[in-house]
């Protein structure tokens, strides 16, 4: 029965043990649960990187498109661009037919609406006033007029 029965002493040092015990488990579970917690803070913010640098990776795949974009428009524009084979400056009573007769061997209207075209900014509105001193580049023929 000496065993079942505890002295004051035994009791108290159980006491002062079991506070000591649960103390420490609380100290633990609280570094545990900070360590979770800056575990967790750690992953957030590295998802945070890793998706701001896909964000960077696509924002860069989109400058390069545009970039590729623009310069196969300008290649386009420079494609479209007719090429010229001469200039001309209108004499005193020619006319586009004139024009097209000397440079194309033909003065049908699709001859000549090919220099007008080409030249609307110097000409006008108006293919049929061109005047003495104008200066007329003569562009490429296109394909479907070119002689077989």
């Amino acid at each position: 029965m000496a065993d079942k029965k505890k002295s004051i002493l035994d009791k108290a040092i159980d006491l002062v043990s079991s506070r000591d015990e649960k103390a420490a488990a609380q100290q633990a579970q609280a570094a545990k649960e900070a360590a979770e917690k800056r575990a967790a803070e750690a992953e957030a913010k590295a998802a945070a990187a890793k998706a701001d640098l896909e964000r960077q990776k696509r924002a860069k795949e989109m400058e390069e498109q545009r970039k590729r974009a623009q310069e196969a428009m300008a290649a386009a524009r420079e494609a479209a661009k007719p090429k010229f084979i001469a200039e001309h400056k209108i004499s005193g009573d020619e006319t586009l037919s004139h024009v097209a007769l000397k440079h194309y061997g033909n003065a049908t209207r699709p001859y000549w609406m090919v220099i007008y075209e080409a030249n609307k900014d110097v000409i006008g509105d108006n293919p049929n006033v061109v005047r003495p001193g104008m200066m007329l580049k003569i562009p490429e023929l296109p394909a479907d007029l070119k002689k077989k």
